[in-house]
């Protein structure tokens, strides 16, 4: 594995016909990272799933269309690390435990069936941050 530590970052609009970009951003990243195209094709799908969530919950809270969706990525500890960002109106739930995001829908079963660890966080600026996370191979 190269020494990849530069983030790539990308801000989609908030619609559906946006997240395959942010997926093959990402799986670009993971490709230099050493992922094979199995763990790749996984990261693929976790990322739509998170943007997915992402753009749902945008769309519950009524808000404008113009609303974006970041979605980072960056090597941390021999971990590839994804942070799904989005803006919210609400009160951010606390953070939960896997089994907690699990038993919530059906995308959040499917993120923490495929990475090593998920996290919903809130910032500072009222964002949610949906953290993904994956050792990188050797």
């Amino acid at each position: 594995m190269k020494d990849y530590n530069q983030p790539t970052s990308i801000k989609i609009p908030a619609k559906p016909e946006y997240i395959g970009v942010a997926r093959l951003v990402t799986a670009a990243y993971a490709g230099f990272l050493g992922f094979d195209s199995e763990m790749t094709e996984d990261i693929k799908i976790a990322v739509s799933e998170a943007c997915t969530n992402a753009i749902l919950q945008l769309h519950k809270e009524a808000q404008p269309e113009s609303s974006m969706v970041e979605v980072l990525s960056y090597a941390e500890d021999s971990r590839l690390i994804i942070e799904v960002k989005y803006p919210t109106k609400e009160a951010i739930p606390a953070e939960k435990t896997p089994a907690q995001l699990y038993e919530r829908d059906l995308g959040m079963s499917i993120l923490t069936s495929i990475m090593d660890k998920v996290e919903i966080m809130k910032s500072k600026d009222r964002n949610v941050i949906l953290k993904l996370v994956k050792k990188i191979p050797r």
